[in-house]
Parts: structure tokens; C-alpha cells; sequence
């Protein structure tokens, strides 16, 4: 079980470990809007540091790169890195017009660290799967749901370093019903 520090930070959300296990990643907006914030621990059997605020400008759906070295977000229609240390922050990809550069929602890193997919959205509300390198360049284009019988509404998909995997949906307003047991 985690227990970590107390914080004063409310609306916590998409908490996400770092591959070693000793920090978490979360969004929270004790600043009053989103930010990525962190805790750390020294090692598995230590106690929780304080939280710490990652970044300073907005963030939401952070993500470690499996290397550990930065954790992926989103904001401002664009997709963002920061060292866990703050000793670099930078875009990664910036669009200022969804229909000349479909805007970022949702980053996974690929197992190598080398390179960030993500999926974006353009003007029209159509999605794609991109890829840039973590070092910079221009996106390319891997995958687009242009088929309107077969959209790809929901931002988060996942990749296995060979494959893209994605709910295909419709538009619906079902309501469902589940049961719910203790024991």
C-alpha cells in the first residue's frame, strides 16, 4: 500500500510510477489549474518525500519514458517533457492551428525511450497516431481514423513496439448497469 506525504493538493489524478518504482507522477490544482507534481522516495523501504510541483505552465496525463529520464504531458494543445529534476523542459510538439497540426491529447513512449506516440485530434475532431523522437523533429504520421464508420473517439491507446492497440467506437448514450457485491 502507498502512503505518501500528506499534500495540500486537491483533484489529484492519472497517478503514474516511475519505472523504478520510486516516484509517482500525478496531476493536481493546488495553483488552480492542472500541474504535474511528484514524490520520491530513495528507495523501495524508505519513507515519501514532499510533493513537488513539476511544472509551472499547466499539465495534465503525465507519463514516464521508460528510461525514467523525463515524464511526458500535455497542455496548451501541445505535448511537453520535464526531468524529473526540472533540468529540462521543453515542447515537444506545439500546434497553434488543429487543422494545419492536429493537437496532441494523449502520449505513450515507446520501450527504448527514443520516442513519443501520441494521438491527436484536428479541427474536424478526427484522431491520429503520431510519433516524434524525444530529441526532437518533425511528427510523422503513423496511423488516421479517416473511415467515419470506424472512429477512434477515446484519447488512450497503448503500444507494445510493434503494435497500436485502440478502442474503435460509435456515438452512443447507453446507460449501464452493474451490480456490485462485497466479498
Amino acid at each position: 500500500s502507498v502512503e505518501p506525504a500528506a499534500t495540500s493538493l486537491a483533484d489529484e489524478l492519472n497517478a503514474v510510477w516511475s519505472p523504478d518504482g520510486n516516484q509517482l507522477a500525478d496531476q493536481g490544482n493546488a495553483t488552480g489549474r492542472s500541474e504535474v507534481y511528484v514524490i520520491s522516495r530513495s528507495h523501495r523501504d524508505a519513507a515519501w518525500g514532499d510533493v513537488r510541483q513539476l511544472t509551472v505552465d499547466g499539465g495534465v496525463d503525465p507519463s514516464w519514458s521508460p528510461d525514467g529520464r523525463y515524464v511526458a504531458y500535455l497542455w496548451d494543445n501541445g505535448l511537453r517533457l520535464v526531468a524529473p529534476d526540472v533540468s529540462d523542459s521543453r515542447v515537444l510538439v506545439g500546434t497553434e492551428d488543429p487543422a494545419v497540426m492536429p493537437a496532441p491529447a494523449f502520449a505513450v513512449w515507446s520501450a527504448d525511450s527514443r520516442t513519443v506516440y501520441y494521438k491527436a485530434y484536428d479541427a474536424e475532431r478526427r484522431s491520429s497516431i503520431w510519433s516524434v523522437p524525444v530529441n526532437g523533429g518533425t511528427p510523422q504520421l503513423l496511423v488516421t481514423f479517416d473511415d467515419p464508420s470506424r472512429p477512434s473517439f477515446r484519447r488512450e491507446f497503448a503500444c507494445d513496439g510493434q503494435r497500436f492497440f485502440f478502442t474503435i467506437a460509435r456515438h452512443e448514450s447507453d446507460i449501464w448497469v452493474m451490480d456490485l457485491s462485497t466479498g
